[in-house]
């Protein structure tokens, strides 16, 4: 579990120093079998701590959840229809900006055309929902990401680090769209 603690602090200071995320924004987890670790609510992705992660049932609510990401129902239902191993969600500011503008974002650089080709926006449903996790996980049974307007990304994928770099890649091309 530590090398999974550490994978993930490592993705949360990079998301961070990027400027993916706020100080109270975003959250990370990872599936272990029928358990994820998840971050706890209003963990600063920046400065996260072993203290800042809490283990729990993916398919079974238990007394901690109160203490985990107001996202959880995402995570969980992202790992009960998926299978991903690892979901990252962040509010990069250019991705937000322009989710206000379209309903399918589409890169116009040559890294953003290759490798994410197309991206979903969705409505800005409630955060931390069970219709904003049933919208995310069906996207996501499919793609790599999705954006829900005004709000911010999703991305899941086999490792924190490849979901975090498509989130990387998606805000370096929503720049580039922005400019033009």
């Amino acid at each position: 579990m530590h090398y999974h603690i550490r994978k993930l602090i490592q993705v949360g200071r990079r998301l961070f120093e990027e400027g993916l995320v706020d100080a109270r924004a975003g959250n990370l987890s990872v599936r272990i079998g029928q358990k994820m670790l998840i971050t706890r609510r209003g963990s600063h992705l920046g400065t996260l701590k072993e203290h800042d992660f809490i283990l729990l049932d993916i398919t079974k609510t238990s007394i901690l959840d109160s203490r985990a990401s107001s996202e959880l129902l995402v995570h969980r239902e992202v790992y009960v229809k998926t299978q991903n191993l690892a979901l990252v969600h962040a509010h990069p500011t250019a991705v937000v900006k322009l989710s206000f503008r379209t309903k399918k974002i589409v890169p116009k650089d040559s890294e953003g055309k290759t490798l994410l080709k197309s991206v979903k926006v969705i409505p800005n449903l409630p955060s931390g929902s069970q219709k904003l996790a049933e919208a995310i996980s069906d996207i996501l049974s499919q793609d790599k990401l999705v954006v829900v307007r005004s709000h911010g990304v999703f991305s899941a994928d086999t490792d924190p680090f490849y979901a975090y770099g498509h989130i990387s890649v998606l805000e370096h091309s929503c720049k580039i769209l922005l400019d033009d």
